[in-house]
């Protein structure tokens, strides 16, 4: 199990797991408030965590990669066939859902799926962060395509490099981290829903649905990283 939910048999062991998770949602509470979010009190600390392996969160980003890739950038400048070619080679179909194998079998200038493609920037970030990109923010700003550019660029493989071949030179993110990271994102997020349902529980400015989705996207990775054998289209994403 993670580091943040050790369910032990013995009362001492016990104790000390509820008091490391106490501390922290203290610290995610804290955060939280300093930035003008308020989520519930009575959320539960104790919860189920196991990291998957890090070969799974370098498909996932990579089959991100691969889909940004498709819609952004046009077929005179990248061909289709090497695109295929990098997710056939890394068997990249296995960390897509249905929907994003579809996008696939549709036109690179399909417009409305360029528009909606921004979404996967927001699962991209916590992921590469995993590979030591920047800490996902809070704010519920979207990324730019700068900003896109340089995961692909510096925390990706190259569509010519296998991820297998990549994946043993990268420095990875201590579960600690990753944990408390994900406990203050479900945090936000239990905020933002509060938000979404009329509450006055973000920060003034902060758009529940555009900003709250950023938030929810981003959560989405966190917890699918500490969800190992979860599909990521059932990841439980419950506040």
């Amino acid at each position: 199990m993670g580091w943040f939910n050790r369910k032990k048999t013995s009362t001492n062991n016990t104790q000390t797991t509820q008091k490391d998770s106490s501390i922290v949602r203290s610290q995610s509470i804290t955060t939280c408030l300093n930035a003008g979010f308020h989520p519930a009190s009575s959320l539960p600390t104790i919860r189920e965590t196991k990291l998957r392996p890090a070969d799974e969160i370098a498909g996932r980003l990579h089959a991100i990669k691969a889909l940004v890739l498709w819609l952004m950038v046009p077929s005179e400048n990248l061909p289709d066939e090497k695109i295929i070619n990098f997710i056939n080679q890394n068997k990249l179909f296995g960390y897509m859902t249905l929907e994003e194998k579809e996008i696939l079998d549709a036109s690179r200038n399909d417009i409305e799926l360029r528009n909606s493609i921004g979404w996967k920037f927001e699962n991209a970030w916590p992921l590469a962060w995993y590979f030591g990109y920047d800490e996902p923010e809070i704010s519920g700003q979207m990324m730019t395509g700068e900003q896109m550019q340089e995961i692909f660029i510096n925390y990706t493989c190259s569509l010519d490099t296998l991820i297998s071949d990549w994946l043993p030179q990268q420095h990875t993110l201590e579960e600690e981290k990753l944990v408390e990271k994900e406990d203050l994102f479900y945090c936000l997020h239990n905020a933002v829903r509060s938000a979404q349902l009329g509450g006055n529980t973000t920060p003034d400015g902060f758009d529940p649905i555009a900003n709250g989705g950023v938030i929810h996207e981003r959560r989405h990775s966190l917890t699918w990283m500490l969800s190992n054998g979860t599909e990521w289209e059932n990841t439980d994403l419950s506040t």
